[in-house]
């Protein structure tokens, strides 16, 4: 058992099994099972940590079985980061058990070459619909053979015609201090660039110069979460290279889950040296309504005299909310819209049933857990749902319906400029 991994899982021990987090988890909620919800969980890696069950294929599964949302971490008195927990507990499993194959694993792997793939998405939208039609579950062919995959295929909207970084130049001048430096992330590059275009056109009527490096790639997130440390680091290191040497006041993203991950970058790296490197990149990192809002100059931006009015409810991705306190700066930036309504649910919504590679493995609960959410937001009777994440963008388009379009509130914002 290697040390960071035993001092991580002595958080575990904190628990007192009081049974709050059963409240409020959206697994346990549907399932009433105690290994779904964080007190089964802890109740594991203490006995994990303790060496008084191995590890397994089966223990590994259950800590799969879990949305990451941190809603537990919410309700628990002791403030247990579980979420990590269960992380630290998969990566832990993944070394001692060998990188065996598994869709988990198979998709963190992929998410390494993310800055080929991606674009050959984009080269192929066109034939994406007669891909479903051979793969998806329509047919049964590839679902039959990985039934998480064909449900991907399946859910997929059409990627865009070109990647965002296609769209862009590496560089956009102003006259304003401001100097920030773009993270793209796999979501706004291959499904929604307009989401990227909306947020450099802000900037642009912000006088904010922006540095947009070519050769991008993933955050890392996808990895780190499956427990795929290797691969996590790579994708890490890359990010080093292309940011740390950038000279810019802010790293900023427009994805709250990739600005997640980047504010943790110095926790990947062990070494004094990289995790130095990676600690001062990480605390330039800004999600985008947390920079613009922080910039206090959302009221130089210029409407037309006459702009539509709309309503808009948010939805707060998990990684936003609970990861980062991310609550009142998206409200704010969209408020700077005239003519806009914000409106709320009458309940806090724990989780759109994404939870990063959850949604895909567990489909089925992943959509029952994204529908509740969905029927939420209907209530409200708002025109559009808005989030920040492009998983989120991912679920809650594959169930929404024509009468609640999901945007990225960037675009609700910059469409209405002049």
């Amino acid at each position: 058992m290697t040390s960071d991994f035993s001092q991580t899982l002595k958080a575990a021990t904190a628990c007192i099994r009081c049974g709050a987090c059963m409240e409020v988890c959206p697994l346990y909620q549907k399932t009433g099972r105690e290994a779904a919800v964080a007190r089964g969980k802890l109740s594991l890696l203490q006995a994990f940590l303790g060496g008084t069950l191995s590890p397994s294929g089966r223990l590994l599964e259950i800590l799969e079985y879990c949305l990451l949302c941190g809603a537990c971490v919410e309700r628990c008195t002791a403030k247990i980061p579980i979420p990590d927990l269960v992380k630290a507990g998969r990566a832990e499993i993944y070394d001692r058990l060998g990188h065996n194959w598994s869709p988990n694993l198979a998709l963190a792997h992929l998410s390494l070459h993310a800055d080929r793939l991606l674009p050959a998405l984009n080269a192929s939208s066109s034939l994406l619909p007669r891909l479903i039609s051979l793969l998806g579950r329509k047919s049964g062919l590839l679902y039959r053979l990985w039934p998480s995959l064909a449900g991907l295929v399946e859910r997929l909207p059409q990627p865009a015609s070109q990647p965002l970084t296609n769209l862009v130049p590496d560089f956009l001048p102003s006259a304003g201090k401001q100097k920030i430096a773009f993270f793209i992330g796999c979501g706004l590059q291959a499904l929604f660039p307009q989401a990227g275009l909306a947020f450099l056109k802000i900037c642009q009527r912000l006088g904010i110069e922006v540095i947009i490096p070519k050769q991008q790639n993933c955050c890392g997130l996808l990895a780190t979460s499956v427990g795929d440390l290797k691969t996590a680091r790579l994708l890490g290191r890359n990010v080093i290279r292309q940011f740390a040497g950038l000279k810019v006041d802010y790293l900023v993203t427009a994805c709250a889950s990739c600005s997640y991950q980047l504010k943790r970058l110095d926790r990947l790296f062990p070494d004094s040296l990289e995790r130095e490197q990676a600690g001062s990149l990480a605390l330039k990192v800004k999600e985008a309504s947390e920079y613009l809002a922080d910039l206090e100059r959302l009221d130089h931006l210029h409407f037309p005299a006459r702009v539509p009015s709309t309503s808009v409810v948010f939805h707060d991705p998990c990684h936003g909310r609970r990861g980062q306190q991310i609550v009142r700066q998206p409200r704010q930036v969209l408020a700077a819209r005239p003519r806009l309504e914000l409106r709320e649910p009458h309940s806090p919504v724990a989780c759109c049933g994404q939870g990063g590679l959850f949604g895909i493995c567990h489909p089925d609960m992943g959509k029952a857990i994204g529908l509740d959410a969905l029927a939420s937001y209907q209530q409200t009777g708002a025109d559009l749902l808005a989030t920040s994440c492009s998983g989120c963008l991912v679920q809650l388009m594959s169930l929404t319906t024509p009468a609640l379009p999901v945007r990225h509130f960037l675009e609700i914002l910059a469409e209405a400029l002049e």
